[in-house]
């Protein structure tokens, strides 16, 4: 078995350089022609590149950079357990031709010919997938071997699959997603309130910052949860709330208890993530708004409880680890986007990365804690505004 972070290491398949252009074929390059002049072309039409046109632009990129070809080496037996996952899920085929396995049932436009499974033999095996896909793999036997469920028989093939007799996916109750619901309605109405409601006044009001705390609006401590500085700030928000909301609700017990942990870690994920940015603002005026540093702590208690077995993997899990640098990452990229969208809106605004930070380390560290019963540790084995104001 490999059992070392570096023979699990992934790496790129044709070098870094290649990679910040990642074209790798004819057809996907003619596809990214006709798009990029179809939008240049509406540039030109409009006389500037507008916000849409550039997360137009920035987003194509993305989409491209992380299926980007990559390499890993595992074990034979690694192998031989995933193909025989592949196999079972019957998202993908392998081809009698060339032994490559291929996402089935796409349409035309998204079976570009770098993106593909294969296996290659050697001393150990060589693994050729996506980035995004091998990131999958490799967090899939890194998953199984900390729980100790990477198991073989006598003939060293993987356990077996037999779709026949595997149980249909469950859907999850609706009661899981009663608090995510109540959340969202509640930024909803919030965001509706703000924008329409005399008298109510500008979003930046509901911003909590060390001027406006020394002014008395202390109120502000909790109403930034549910103030958001524009539509999209608000739809990226509820889309990662619904995602995350039922699962999580679901690991936490039984309703109504569930329901109120739920609440309770929202709550003070958000209070952690406002302490932070004021712990690094203290005579700080920028008012900050968003429920990110909330939905950060969510995301770092489902982080640690990976499966519904309720287990809570070591925060110094490879896991851990690994994703708290890709939430470093996605966070960079968040800090581009926002600067691309000042520089061709030409208005201000900012993200509350310390909001992201303090919830997210809440909802780690402290998250396991409102878990039902005592758990079990596993060993290892934004946005665009029309005023100056920190979102998160």
């Amino acid at each position: 078995m490999v059992g070392t972070e570096d023979e699990l290491a992934i790496w790129t398949r044709y070098g870094v350089l290649r990679d910040l252009v990642p074209i790798y074929s004819w057809y996907q390059l003619f596809l990214n022609f006709v798009v990029f002049s179809i939008v240049l072309c509406l540039g030109l039409w409009l006389g500037h590149f507008t916000a849409l046109i550039a997360i137009i632009v920035m987003l194509g990129w993305v989409f491209q950079f992380v299926s980007r070809p990559s390499e890993m080496i595992i074990a034979e037996e690694q192998a031989a357990w995933l193909e025989a996952v592949l196999e079972a899920q019957g998202f993908y085929g392998k081809s009698e031709c060339d032994g490559r396995w291929r996402a089935l049932g796409t349409p035309w436009w998204q079976r570009w010919p770098h993106m593909f499974i294969e296996f290659v033999p050697d001393d150990m095996v060589k693994v050729i997938a996506p980035r995004d896909v091998m990131e999958s793999l490799r967090s899939s036997l890194e998953l199984l071997e900390e729980h100790g469920e990477l198991l073989y028989a006598a003939d060293a093939r993987p356990f077996a699959f037999d779709p026949l007799q595997k149980e249909p996916e469950q859907l999850l109750p609706w009661q899981t997603k009663v608090p995510a619901a109540a959340i969202g309605a509640a930024c909803v109405i919030a965001f509706f309130w703000v924008s329409f409601a005399s008298g109510v006044g500008p979003v930046t009001r509901w911003g909590v910052s060390a001027s406006a705390l020394s002014d008395g609006k202390f109120e502000t401590i909790f109403l930034h949860m549910f103030a958001h500085a524009g539509a999209m700030h608000l739809v990226m928000n509820l889309t990662a709330l619904a995602g995350i909301g039922p699962t999580l609700t679901s690991r936490l017990g039984r309703p109504p208890l569930n329901w109120l942990r739920f609440v309770l870690l929202f709550f003070l994920s958000g209070l952690a993530g406002a302490a932070l940015y004021l712990a690094l603002h203290p005579m700080g005026s920028v008012p900050m708004v968003g429920a990110s540093g909330a939905l950060y702590g969510l995301i770092g208690l489902l982080i640690r409880t990976p499966t519904e077995e309720g287990t809570v993997l070591p925060i110094k899990s490879k896991r851990i680890r690994r994703i708290g640098w890709d939430l470093v990452k996605q966070n960079a990229f968040l800090f581009t986007l926002l600067a691309l969208l000042a520089w061709t809106s030409g208005t201000a605004g900012g993200l509350a990365w310390e909001a992201h930070l303090g919830g997210f380390l809440f909802g780690l560290c402290v998250g396991p804690k409102l878990l039902p019963r005592a758990p079990a540790i596993a060993t290892e084995g934004e946005l665009v505004t029309d005023s100056l104001v920190a979102t998160n």
